[in-house]
């Protein structure tokens, strides 16, 4: 898809993609600095844990550093170059002939390129960044991929116009990418066997010495450094980047045929750089972010993607903040696991095999940021969680009413992860996905950690049921649309899990665990005709919440399962998300939790609600249950009488609606008294906080508690074991 240049220059400068005046590369506002009150207390080891190092490439000068920004499809200049994030996973070259399904879940991207068998991994040409920078002798070229499971595999091509005039140079760029773009003066072609200068108009090549060429495939980086004799710099260049497979001699871009996608003559390019996120935008089912760059690839013109290099301005280590953009972007974070690198497909011939699908150190997520933001103030956080063979970019691909209603006029920062695959259920690695996600976030935007709340639509809402059930301290209020209450398909007691297994399989059901809400306001939305989330299942979940007291709001729509992500009019969801504050340090604490849910090595599951932490059970097995009922007369809550009622929806949306809810009339608290209650099922251990629950510094507490087995207390500096029984202690 071709563009006016001067129409690409202006969108991406809009971003901070491009230079704007006097050479110097321009970005808005910085992001602001994470601050210490952005995440919520309470939370497992993995929310918190800081995100480790990525390596620096060998051969890659230290003056340089790392200054690459987060956001796919931006850059910034720092330190002597200039940096450049791509998007992650958006490898699949032009628009030819589809030859096979996506690889994980149901999205088709763009472009129809597909790998050989073999070290590419479904993933070997993929850039993750890119970086240009210079010093007194010489200019600096860095690719960075995000699958380098063998160094010969990809290959990549600069363009580089060095006069920045397309008067001169060549359009056709060679070295078998078959792409072309106006004023080409120079090519540098870099693989692992080596780098090149080549003259396009006459196909001349200056080998780049070895030694100025380097390869880390535990960075998984090409860098390679040109002596300013070799190729002389000065004023703005104009610079473009394609990414393929190697040829067998490592110095050409191997050609892509018909069976793996290509359309006869189509460019042998898989990855092309510097496409700004005003190019790629969300929107039309562009789920990978690779529509601009596949129409644009499938008549080979690449002039639209490119960065602008003020040599000078380099020289002179000009520095220009973290973007800001607004709207939906991707952004990515770096994991505290790796499973291994490429992508992996789902197994059999329909999916849904829960394991993880995109293994990389390195993974994206969805962010949308509303106009109004502008890190002044902390902002709510809302999570809008996919469905079952989507990704996160489902929400700004297909709801941008959702987001306008959820986010933009909320003025609230939404995210959806990847969850590492389309049908990961928000379990194990996708459960840690989140959470590390959360972590990023909280060190990218300034948010109120007392206003998350947790949304998602169909495996998504069932999300909403795990996540906020397994960790209700943390969430303000919940709302799932259209979700299962069980991993899978749920009819009366039986679950239908698709034989997910694990823990999806075994500790799959949330309906055990919805006394957990008793301070998270909830909200179903579900259709009566629904196929695949029978309204039974549903009806029944909202009985639990009736039968316990609990808050909760039901609306049903005449319609099934597709309709609201067809239509997109979620008309009182967002309403439905609530502006109240999460409930940190209630009186009472209901807790039931799934043992084998806890992952120490990964820092998942429930281990602590509220002023309860160091929650261990006695059995663990996959599908054992336990839980807490614990109660701080020194922290009266008001009583509470439950008030059902129900009505039709006004104005409800996309088709008549009818509501059910129970609210609560809350009257006068006891009086407060020095007492702790406490009712163990299947518990080993746990720790009370104290100050947390109420108590004074040395205040006299008197502890009632009954166990079904054997347990450890601590509270107020005390270790307290118990048998099974009834007990009263004084401390």
């Amino acid at each position: 898809m071709r563009r006016p240049l001067a129409l690409a220059a202006a969108a991406a400068v809009a971003l901070g993609v491009l230079p704007a005046v006097g050479g110097l590369v321009r970005g808005s506002a910085s992001v602001a600095p994470r601050t210490a009150s952005s995440l919520p207390g309470g939370g497992p080891p993995a929310l918190y844990r800081d995100e480790p190092a990525l390596p620096s490439p060998h051969g890659w000068p230290s003056a340089f550093g790392d200054a690459f920004t987060r956001t796919s499809g931006t850059s910034r200049a720092a330190r002597g170059g200039i940096w450049w994030t791509d998007f992650l996973y958006d490898d699949h070259g032009a628009l030819g002939t589809v030859m096979s399904q996506p690889v994980a879940g149901a999205l088709p991207a763009r472009g129809t390129y597909t790998y050989p068998d073999g070290p590419a991994a479904h993933d070997g040409a993929d850039v993750f960044r890119a970086a240009v920078a210079v010093d007194s002798t010489s200019t600096w070229w860095r690719v960075d991929w995000v699958t380098l499971k063998d160094a010969r595999t990809p290959i990549a091509a600069w363009g580089i116009d060095v006069d920045h005039s397309t008067s001169t140079g060549a359009s056709d760029w060679g070295a078998g990418t078959g792409v072309r773009s106006p004023g080409v003066d120079a090519v540098l072609v870099v693989s692992s066997r080596g780098a090149s200068v080549v003259d396009p108009k006459t196909g001349a090549r200056r080998p780049v010495p070895a030694g100025d060429v380097s390869v880390d495939p535990v960075a998984r980086s090409f860098v390679v450094r040109v002596p300013r004799s070799t190729l002389p710099v000065s004023g703005v260049s104009r610079v473009r980047l394609v990414a393929g497979l190697a040829d067998a001699g490592g110095t050409a871009f191997a050609p892509v045929d018909a069976s793996h996608g290509a359309l006869p003559g189509q460019p042998a390019v898989y990855n092309v750089a510097f496409r700004g996120v005003a190019q790629e935008p969300a929107g039309n089912f562009n789920f990978w972010s690779d529509s601009a760059q596949a129409f644009a690839l499938a008549n080979g013109d690449v002039s639209s993607f490119y960065l602008d290099v003020p040599w000078d301005a380099l020289a002179r280590r000009v520095s220009t903040p973290e973007p800001v953009v607004h709207g939906w972007s991707n952004r990515w974070y770096v994991s505290s696991i790796e499973l291994g690198q490429g992508v992996v497909p789902d197994a059999g011939s329909t999916g849904g095999d829960v394991r993880p699908n995109f293994l990389g150190r390195v993974q994206p997520y969805g962010v949308y940021v509303p106009a109004t933001y502008d890190g002044s103030r902390p902002v709510p956080l809302t999570w809008l969680l996919h469905s079952l063979v989507m990704n996160h970019n489902q929400y700004g691909s297909l709801s941008p009413k959702l987001l306008q209603a959820a986010c933009e006029q909320r003025g609230s920062i939404c995210a959806t992860t990847l969850g590492r695959g389309p049908d990961g259920w928000y379990h194990d690695e996708a459960e840690l996905d989140f959470l590390e996600v959360w972590h990023a976030l909280g060190t990218s935007y300034r948010l109120d950690p007392d206003r998350t709340a947790l949304s998602g639509y169909s495996m998504g809402g069932y999300g909403t049921y795990k996540l906020g059930l397994e960790y209700p301290q943390l969430f303000a209020s919940a709302v799932a649309l259209a979700g299962p209450p069980a991993c899978g398909i749920k009819l009366g007691d039986q679950v239908f899990t698709q034989d997910f297994g694990g823990r999806c399989g075994t500790d799959g059901d949330t309906t055990p665990l919805v006394g957990n809400a008793r301070w998270v306001p909830w909200a179903m939305m579900s259709g009566v005709a629904d196929q695949l989330v029978p309204v039974t299942s549903v009806l029944a979940q909202t009985d639990q919440f009736a039968r316990l007291g609990l808050r909760y709001r039901l609306e049903l729509y005449a319609q099934d399962h597709v309709a609201w992500a067809v239509v997109d009019d979620y008309s009182t969801a967002a309403s439905l998300m609530g502006s109240a504050p999460r409930v940190r340090d209630p009186g009472q604490v209901d807790f039931a939790w799934y043992p084998h849910q806890v992952r120490a090595d990964l820092g998942t599951g429930p281990t602590s609600a509220y002023w309860l932490s160091g929650l261990a059970a006695r059995d663990a097995h996959p599908g054992a249950l336990a839980s807490v009922r614990a109660v701080s007369g020194a922290r009266p809550d008001p009583a509470v009488t439950p008030v059902p009622t129900a009505g039709v929806v006004a104005g409800g949306s996309p088709a008549a609606g009818a509501y059910r809810q129970q609210t609560w009339t809350l009257g006068p608290a006891p009086a407060r008294t020095p007492t702790l209650d406490l009712d163990l099922r299947n518990v080993a251990s746990l720790t009370v906080d104290a100050a947390a629950a109420g108590f004074r510094p040395g205040e006299r507490i008197t502890v009632h508690v009954v166990t079904d087995g054997p347990v450890t207390v601590g509270v107020s500096g005390h270790t307290l074991t118990f048998a099974a029984g009834e007990y009263r202690i004084a401390l």
